[in-house]
């Protein structure tokens, strides 16, 4: 019998995790952390006869990894991507900076799970025990991400081929190709597909791209600073990348980079053979000025410029240092990235016009806004049209279980697919098994 456990990311963005069992055989697909409400990790599991997956590095992902790899109590091997492994390590070594005391964790954690940690690549089964293997395909997230297909086989019945998408992309963007369609995997008994924007379409990524070059544009001709406020992992190299490819359309300016996204960029670039948009991005990147320290930062504000910093809602990060300088500055412009969630500085900033920042002296001050803000939809996640084409080239009659994404989401994907598609199609709820006999 093969048995699907869901330990967390359910009607919720943060701590998805996803257990398959066979017999011995146990996996746990992701094991992220969550950064509100109350419940910030998974349902526990053990660690006995466990194998781990790793989708991609993001932390409501990969944050509570340490809790079951880093057991000293059983062995706990991970598998991810090549460059997967390596901006884990980078993002749960910060994680170990910024939240020191408060995370069930240490030092001695990490470093276990970086050394039991083993990379596969795409389309590579692997066989981790004569009942279960599974398979990473490439998701079209971020650089690195899949999605995990798992297979198991049962004497008499009860085996099951499973997809679960992880974060999922479909469209190509400057950095990624996206995701492989689903008619290549044959049929399939169940899909655990992410629900994010299952209520709203994007636009296309050439009309967005041409909307932030013309407002960058705007603002470097008139003499202010461009900043970019953007997650650290993905989107600021594709920023980086899109301002590179739009040069000669009249942003032939410098470009600053800042923050964890100079890290994040130079590993990108040691593995840019790996994804699609690698060689734009090693060239973009090139060019481009990294940030060193606060000399550097005061050099990028005294001349027209675009600069690209984290973090992407404005809650901390360099990205707060430049707001600070550029905000009384009618002729500069911040220019949003990524969704702004309800509550954080990049909301409030959108509604209002003016921002909470952390001072030179850690006090908190509100800023009123005069510079130019404007928000773009560069998402690296499908949207609701997108998600439906995916699913409708499903093979076989799977059961379709939604998760990473606000309740309402994940209901109204599941809905429609019953409405729509006839699937047998509903929305996970965290402890919830479903078992195939």
């Amino acid at each position: 019998m093969t048995k699907v456990t869901f330990l967390g990311g359910c009607h919720r963005v943060g701590a998805s995790a996803v257990l398959v069992e066979q017999g011995a055989a146990r996996v746990v697909m992701d094991y992220g952390t969550a950064f509100n409400g109350t419940s910030r990790v998974p349902l526990p599991t053990s660690t006995r006869n466990l194998t781990s997956v790793l989708t991609h590095a993001h932390l409501d992902h990969s944050g509570s990894l340490p809790l079951i790899t880093g057991s000293q109590n059983h062995r706990v091997p991970l598998y991810s991507t090549p460059l997967t492994k390596e901006l884990v390590r980078l993002l749960l070594m910060d994680m170990l900076h910024i939240g020191g005391d408060s995370l069930a964790f240490e030092r001695k954690e990490v470093q276990t799970l970086l050394h039991n940690t083993h990379t596969l690549e795409y389309g590579k089964p692997l066989q981790i025990h004569p009942k279960m293997r599974f398979t990473l395909l490439d998701a079209g997230h971020i650089p690195g991400s899949a999605s995990i297909l798992v297979e198991t086989e049962a004497n008499g019945g009860g085996a099951a081929r499973i997809l679960y998408t992880g974060d999922l992309n479909t469209t190509d963007t400057r950095l990624v190709k996206g995701a492989q369609t689903l008619r290549t995997l044959g049929d399939l008994d169940l899909v655990i597909v992410e629900s994010t924007y299952a209520r709203e379409n994007h636009p296309s990524r050439r009309k967005v791209e041409e909307a932030f070059i013309e407002s960058a544009r705007s603002s470097i001709e008139s003499g202010g600073t461009v900043l970019v406020p953007s997650f650290a992992v993905g989107r600021a190299q594709e920023i980086l990348t899109v301002l590179d490819q739009h040069r000669h359309q009249g942003l032939d300016y410098p470009i600053f980079i800042d923050g964890m996204a100079r890290k994040v960029t130079r590993i990108l670039q040691q593995h840019n053979k790996s994804f699609i948009g690698g060689f734009n991005l090693n060239k973009a990147a090139n060019k481009a000025s990294f940030i060193r320290n606060n000399s550097d930062r005061k050099a990028a504000l005294n001349e027209p410029a675009i600069i690209i910093a984290p973090a992407g809602m404005l809650k901390g990060g360099t990205a707060q240092i430049y707001l600070r300088n550029i905000a009384a500055d009618s002729r500069s412009s911040v220019l949003l990235v990524g969704k702004q969630l309800p509550g954080t500085p990049g909301a409030e900033l959108i509604e209002s016009g003016r921002i909470p920042l952390i001072g030179k002296h850690q006090e908190f001050s509100t800023y009123q806004v005069k510079a130019r803000v404007a928000s773009f939809d560069f998402s690296c996640h499908v949207g609701r049209q997108d998600v439906l084409h995916y699913l409708k080239q499903v093979q076989g009659n799977p059961s379709i279980l939604t998760m990473h994404g606000e309740s309402a989401s994940c209901e109204n994907l599941a809905l429609t697919l019953n409405e729509q598609f006839g699937f047998e199609a509903q929305a996970a709820t965290c402890g919830q098994s479903i078992s195939f006999n």
